[in-house]
């Protein structure tokens, strides 16, 4: 099967509340009555953040979200996460991550760079990362997510100018416009 996005419903925060990062990177949502006000306050949906399901054969298997990289960076940082270990490795986050970050850049044209920051020892994410068209810029020393001494991390980006270039270009070839 094939996972497709769609917006946040109501009837998803009852598995949300369980993973305390899945729609908000900025602060743990695992209050179901601070998950609810979040939810009816946006919707998961504002012009600096926000969270999509990822759902497979109508069930929500995971989430992507996004957020304000930084506000010296033009661009937004994402994010995703499989919920249950079990749907990891079938195939379904890299087609959400490609979808989610093909929507901004074309829904938002202020936005010119998307980045994911990936802890170094996570083989798949980054591998995730460069089927969807995101490059290797660099190492984020100590600066992983948890407690105690942070892991590495690994810097990915996909520009306006890579998306342009995707959708303009046939199999390394560029094409012009009908």
């Amino acid at each position: 099967m094939t996972a497709t996005l769609r917006r946040i419903q109501s009837d998803d925060l009852a598995q949300i509340v369980h993973f305390p990062f899945t729609v908000s990177i900025r602060e743990p949502l695992t209050d179901a009555a601070q998950l609810r006000a979040a939810f009816d306050a946006t919707g998961f949906w504002t012009d600096e953040a926000g969270a999509v399901a990822v759902v497979e054969g109508g069930q929500m298997v995971g989430t992507c979200q996004f957020y304000r990289a930084a506000p010296c960076i033009h661009g937004l940082e994402l994010g995703y996460i499989l919920h249950d270990p079990a749907n990891r490795g079938r195939g379904l986050a890299s087609p959400a991550v490609r979808a989610l970050s093909d929507l901004l850049f074309a829904e938002r044209p202020a936005i010119y760079r998307q980045q994911l920051i990936i802890e170094a020892w996570n083989t798949a994410s980054w591998k995730l990362a460069e089927r969807c068209g995101f490059t290797r810029e660099g190492l984020l020393r100590s600066s992983g997510f948890g407690d105690g001494d942070p892991a590495d991390c690994l810097l990915y980006a996909r520009t306006r100018k890579d998306w342009h270039e995707e959708a303009t270009s046939l199999m390394g070839v560029a094409v012009s416009p009908v």
